[in-house]
């Protein structure tokens, strides 16, 4: 009788082991989940070296370090910006436009 009720204890700790293994897991990937979510948003901050050679820079073409080259209107603001932080590191935030908005062609 003394190793029956040593055999219930050890079966009754195993299944209690077991289920607080699977409540740990699931709280993990609810956590996971959940800090996943977190950053799922429609945007992302790049800090990188802008750059560019002088003929590149000429017709607009700009390095925004390993991940992005862009290509700006000569003249423009963006285009006067880019060009005075060559060799130097910014911060650029992409995101969403919050509503539709209607593009204007200049003549």
């Amino acid at each position: 009788m003394d190793r029956g009720r040593r055999l219930a204890g050890r079966l009754e700790w195993t299944t209690v082991r077991i289920a607080l293994r699977a409540c740990l897991i699931l709280a993990l990937l609810l956590a996971g989940f959940r800090v996943g979510r977190a950053y799922d948003r429609d945007e992302t901050v790049l800090t990188v070296q802008v750059s560019s050679a002088d003929h590149e820079m000429e017709e607009g073409y700009f390095s925004l370090g390993d991940s992005a080259t862009v290509l700006v209107k000569p003249g423009s603001d963006l285009y006067r910006f880019l060009a005075r932080q060559r060799g130097r590191k910014v911060k650029i935030q992409l995101q969403e436009s919050s509503g539709p908005e209607l593009s204007r062609l200049e003549r």
